[in-house]
């Protein structure tokens, strides 16, 4: 069974704390345990801050790398993610649950383009100058903030980490990275490719264990100036609250609850096929799922028909199984709160269109599998309308006109995205335009340049990420005058 050890100031090692407590590490596709990775104590995230604070330090060879050798050092390690990928892939699926392909072709490949487009915008992050033309000539310098704790989610364990590692770094600031208790794997991977790459001592630094326990003591650290934090929204309230006594900057992605908004000219097999993969890929564990369909009156019948015959043909299988469509849910604890919310719907008065059901025969008999599941007919007032459930349920609604959708949509405590399906291209601008999300799709779901910026609206967390946008959002903006010739003020006479 592998051994899982965290990585501080340059050296791989476990817990320093006499009371060391190990976690067991479980495949979501057979319940067995896979791994042990030690729980990090209050000593270990200590020694990790002051790994990154010191590395941190003027003088020291992190703070001494030109932004082209900092660059070169990201564009390193996409390369050896790259060159590790099928690897990397195999421990993301055994370790999430999600299909290989998924993991293969969208988690692994996002991390290496984070890394690889973040080094590309490095040198771009600067400041301006102004000239007030009597000798004195102003400038503003952009300048890394410090140690940012980097603390990751489950669902999307190395493409998250990646993108708030690699702008943080890009910028010139020292890590401490804390994945998800549930998938350490790729982390420990990702810093074995840290340490091939050459990145100085204390520069990167991991952390293994609870968010409750080291989470916290990051967000309470006087010597971390940032958090980077994707999750709950409950969560991220608390993570809040910890770091209010030093004044952190604070990057938080929460929960979301988008709008799949469905106009009666849209293409229906279009729309249907695209409302599925907005729900159910990564079996719905996704932040951006858009897991309300909004379906306009005249065409909702014919939407609900085709839903419940193609979503009924959905394939669960194995992670590994390449004709697989659908895979476990992360845990036993988290299929049970899916589950909780099925009988929830149904108790509430939504009707069960499709799926509803955990599998338990055969090959599903050990795992975390459910039906992936869809209720029609939901009111607006439903828990599984107005909460996030972070699993394979998609609730669907009727709307009448383009105000009542736009009103549906936004009535949630959730602005993290959202899409709309019409042939109106004027009128998909009005949606987009009045929809309270951070991201919309029109006629898609999904895809995106990868180089834009964007940034959650409501309860779905605060700051910017992407783009020169978001690596700026790493550093501190300083203001310097200058004067070249040194004149008495004679304000004193």
């Amino acid at each position: 069974m592998q051994e899982l050890h965290m990585f501080i100031d340059g050296r791989w090692g476990g817990s320093a704390s006499s009371e060391k407590q190990k976690r067991s590490i479980v495949d979501p596709a057979t319940g067995m345990v896979i791994a042990e990775a030690e729980e990090a104590e209050q000593q270990d995230v200590e020694a990790a801050v002051n790994a990154a604070y010191s590395a941190f330090q003027p003088g020291s060879l992190w703070r001494n790398l030109s932004v082209s050798e900092r660059a070169e050092l990201l564009n390193r390690t996409a390369d050896l993610i790259e060159e590790r990928a099928d690897e990397l892939a195999r421990l993301e699926t055994l370790n999430t649950g999600k299909l290989y392909r998924e993991t293969r072709y969208d988690d692994i490949c996002a991390a290496a383009q984070e890394f690889r487009c973040c080094a590309n915008l490095a040198g771009e992050c600067r400041g301006n100058t102004a000239d007030s033309g009597d000798g004195l000539l102003s400038m503003t310098v952009r300048e890394p903030l410090g140690v940012c704790a980097i603390i990751v989610p489950w669902n999307y364990p190395l493409g998250t980490a990646a993108g708030g590692i690699a702008p943080a770094l890009a910028a010139g600031n020292t890590v401490v990275v804390k994945p998800s208790s549930l998938t350490p794997l790729s982390a420990v991977a990702l810093f074995q490719i840290f340490e091939e790459a050459g990145f100085p001592r204390g520069s990167v630094n991991l952390l293994l264990g609870s968010g409750k326990k080291a989470g916290k003591l990051l967000a309470e650290s006087q010597k971390v100036s940032k958090i980077v934090f994707t999750g709950g929204t409950q969560t991220g309230r608390e993570l809040i609250r910890n770091s209010a006594s030093s004044v952190k900057k604070l990057a938080l992605e929460l929960g979301g609850k988008s709008a799949f908004i469905v106009f009666d000219d849209a293409d229906i097999e279009a729309a249907v096929d695209n409302a599925m993969f907005a729900s159910f890929l990564s079996q719905g564990q996704l932040c951006v799922a858009g897991s309300r369909l909004l379906v306009q009156e005249g065409i909702y019948d014919q939407v609900t028909k085709r839903l419940k015959e193609r979503v009924g043909k959905i394939r669960v299988g194995m992670p590994m199984d390449e004709d697989a469509e659908f895979g476990p849910l992360i845990s036993q604890q988290h299929m049970q709160s899916v589950l909780h919310y099925i009988r929830l719907g149904q108790e509430e008065g939504a009707k069960l269109l499709v799926g509803g059901k955990r599998l338990e025969e055969g090959l599903f008999a050990d795992g975390y599998f459910i039906e992936p599941t869809v209720f029609c007919d939901c009111s607006q007032s439903m828990r599984i309308v107005q909460e996030e459930i972070f699993g394979p349920v998609l609730t669907v609604q009727k709307f009448s006109d383009e105000e009542s959708a736009i009103e549906l949509a936004n009535d949630v405590q959730y602005g993290l995205a959202g899409a709309v399906f019409t042939k109106d291209l004027e009128r998909a601008v009005r949606v987009c335009r009045n929809v309270n999300t951070g991201i919309m799709w029109v006629n898609t779901y999904l895809e995106d340049s990868g180089v834009l910026a964007s940034s959650p609206h409501k309860q779905s967390g605060i700051g910017i990420a992407g783009g020169i946008e978001g690596i700026k959002e790493f550093t501190v903006l300083k203001q310097i005058n200058v004067r070249a010739v040194q004149e008495k003020v004679n304000w004193f006479q």
